[in-house]
């Protein structure tokens, strides 16, 4: 199909319609044979009272043929996980209540059994290796005492002890597909309470843990006798990324009550992704010295000891480890640069080697027994995410989805890499996405867009706002300044004490460097992120009015009121070395509302109202000081969104408020 009309010959492009109706995929993973793939694939759904993304279980041969639907919970279904012999799926599910429940149903379809029925829901299935259990998490009941208390209002909420509840280890036994009735298990909570062993004479499930601490990704050990799983104080964020801990549970015999539980490791924080090796001697982990920041890829014996880094002289951001089925190698993907690839190094370390490339990003690797096949989500500069086949041994890939062939048809924006020199001689790159028609040597108004984090980076991945802008003329610019991931740990610790200044630098000279090379109009310029690139906007309207307009997105505008506001004050503590009683007077001098007198830039401020990240304070300090000025400021907040604005019809607002405010102010 053509993208021009014959009568007007102007190229079809991305509207914020196209952008929101777009299919989405989500967690993928390769059946053990290697013949399957199962995706959750999420569309939107516009009707009267709703307004939501839904998501289903679909399967498609790795050989390429026509996916189809597996799953279809009028709620939506995810969280799926492969039984070892490949013939069920076991996923989670809203399709009996409010409350998402575990399911299984069969490859070759049929109606789906429920596993699960507990009042406060269960997640996170895992299959044992033999296929006859499943762990799941589940999180902390009220009391009966806490209850009376909630129901007469007197309930009040003494913060971080009454405020959040834990997520606890079950396991259950799974009967045959054919088992009746329908629902196989339920848990009677209220017969039992300790929480130990329900009172259900069908039931057949454990409580594994208990105490003060939430557990999250559990894993089984091969011989099905332990399970890993990580370990923080609460379920709060800030315990949750800076005090993470792995944990080692040896699972009782049956009626044996609680295992024992050992630490893995001699770190204290900032440790995820444990995942044994085949034989279950050795468990392979990701872990970050400051809690957040760049991931190092490990491995200790499943017993314990001192951990041997596997990329110690890499110096990338790694994700995810995979053993191969021999037991002999560690897969894990790691950002370079603007890049996201597949890699191998050998389970006790040395050479690293590179199995993907291309200017593209992959994430979401799962490897089938054979230790070759392996499934990957691949996106790139032009095309969306679909799912990939790919073979280790030969390096070849091939598409196996196409979730939205109508992309083909709409003329999209060339995005570019750039490299700069920023004004203390440090080497800076970023991407620019040029406009739709891009004519050499005319200037085009710009786009500047700061990435959050900070320890995030614009990668080559699609984006199709990016496409919706260059569609109405603008070039977009996306710099990767100093303090992002993909460039190593002294780039991405080069920021710290000092937000604003050296990262202001590399943005500044990037937009110069754009208008020497002719592409920006300097009389065209404008400014806008979310989170930390909401920061460095507001930043920079106090710095510089060299921008028409600006776009803050839930982003910080006071330092010392953010600390007290964000659910992770360890995240401050670590910028700025210390809490604003030991740094006050740099958490003033770096804070945006500290030299907002400056501003004369008009700005537009969009927030989530439940957004716990950068609450929304932040935005209305911000909002107050710019009103009180006189400088043009509108603010705008969603309903019910959090540190990101997610419901179709929220980002239809956002999509064209921000192009009309552009516009407003941009000729």
């Amino acid at each position: 199909m053509s993208n021009i009309n014959q009568e007007h010959p102007e190229p079809k492009t991305l509207k914020p319609q196209d952008i929101i109706s777009m299919k989405g995929l989500g967690q993928a993973t390769i059946s053990p044979d290697g013949k399957w793939a199962a995706f959750v694939r999420s569309v939107p759904v516009l009707e009267a009272e709703k307004s939501e993304h839904r998501s289903h279980i679909w399967l498609v041969s790795t050989d390429g043929d026509e996916p189809f639907q597996l799953t279809n919970g009028p709620s939506g279904d995810g969280s799926l996980q492969w039984s070892p012999d490949g013939e069920s799926i076991a996923f989670t599910s809203k399709r009996s209540g409010d409350k998402s429940q575990i399911w299984i149903i069969s490859i070759r379809g049929g109606e789906a059994k429920q596993l699960t029925q507990t009042k406060n829901g269960a997640s996170t299935p895992r299959w044992s290796p033999d296929g006859k259990r499943i762990a799941f998490l589940m999180q902390e009941k009220d009391s009966e005492a806490t209850e009376k208390r909630e129901k007469a209002k007197d309930d009040p909420v003494t913060i971080d002890q009454d405020d959040f509840k834990q997520t606890h280890l079950w396991v259950i036994d799974v009967e045959t597909m054919d088992d009746e009735p329908e629902l196989l298990f339920t848990l009677d909570e209220e017969s039992d309470k300790e929480g130990k062993r329900d009172g259900n004479e069908k039931d057949k499930s454990r409580r594994l843990t208990e105490g003060n601490f939430h557990v999250s990704d559990p894993r089984w050990s091969p011989d099905g006798k332990q399970i890993a799983f990580v370990s923080a104080p609460s379920p709060k964020a800030n315990d949750e990324m800076f005090n993470s801990t792995i944990q080692i549970l040896d699972v009782p015999t049956q009626d044996s009550g609680m295992g024992k539980i050992r630490k893995l490791t001699g770190f204290n924080g900032g440790e995820n992704s444990a995942r044994w090796s085949p034989d279950g001697k050795q468990i392979a982990f990701l872990h970050s010295p400051e809690g957040y920041g760049q991931k190092d890829l490990y491995t200790i014996s499943a017993e314990g000891g001192t951990p041997t880094n596997l990329v110690a002289d890499f110096d990338r951001n790694t994700d995810t480890p995979i053993w191969s089925p021999d037991g002999t190698t560690v897969y894990f993907t790691a950002m370079d640069a603007v890049r996201w690839h597949l890699y191998s190094v050998p389970k006790d370390g040395g050479d690293i080697h590179q199995i993907t490339e291309g200017d593209y990003v992959v994430g979401g690797i799962s490897i089938a027994d054979d230790g070759d096949t392996f499934l990957c989500n691949r996106n790139g500069p032009n095309t969306p995410s679909d799912l990939w086949v790919g073979s280790i041994r030969t390096d070849e890939l091939s598409q196996i989805t196409t979730l939205n062939p109508q992309i083909v048809d709409f003329a999209l924006g060339e995005v570019q890499v750039v490299q700069w020199q920023s004004s203390d001689g440090l080497e800076i790159e970023g991407t620019l996405c040029l406009p739709v028609g891009y004519e050499e040597g005319k200037r085009y108004p710009l786009i500047v867009e700061p990435h959050g984090g900070p320890r995030s980076t614009r990668d080559l991945g699609f984006k199709p706002e990016w496409h919706y802008f260059s569609g109405e003329g603008f070039a977009i610019f996306a710099p990767n300044f100093r303090g992002g991931d993909g460039y190593g740990r002294r780039f991405a610790t080069a920021n710290f004490r000092e937000w604003g200044v050296g990262d202001y630098q590399d943005i500044m000279t990037g937009i110069d460097s754009l208008i020497e090379k002719g592409v920006a109009d300097p009389e065209g310029l404008v400014v806008g992120g979310w989170s930390y690139g909401g920061y460095m906007t507001s930043w920079m309207v106090t710095q510089t009015d060299r921008f028409k307009a600006a776009f803050n997105g839930c982003g910080i505008t006071n330092l010392v009121s953010m600390y007290g506001q964000t659910d992770i004050p360890s995240f401050m503590r670590l910028y700025f070395a210390g809490p604003p009683s030991q740094q006050l007077e740099l958490y003033h001098k770096l804070s945006p509302i500290s030299h907002i007198h400056h501003v004369k830039t008009p700005t537009l401020i969009l927030h989530g109202e439940e957004d716990r990240r950068v609450p929304l304070p932040q935005s209305e300090e911000f909002y107050a000081g710019l009103k009180a000025l006189g400088v043009d400021v509108e603010f705008v907040k969603y309903p019910r969104a959090g540190h990101g604005i997610g419901e179709p019809r929220h980002r239809l607002d956002v999509l064209k408020r921000l192009l009309a405010w552009y516009k407003k102010y941009v000729k």
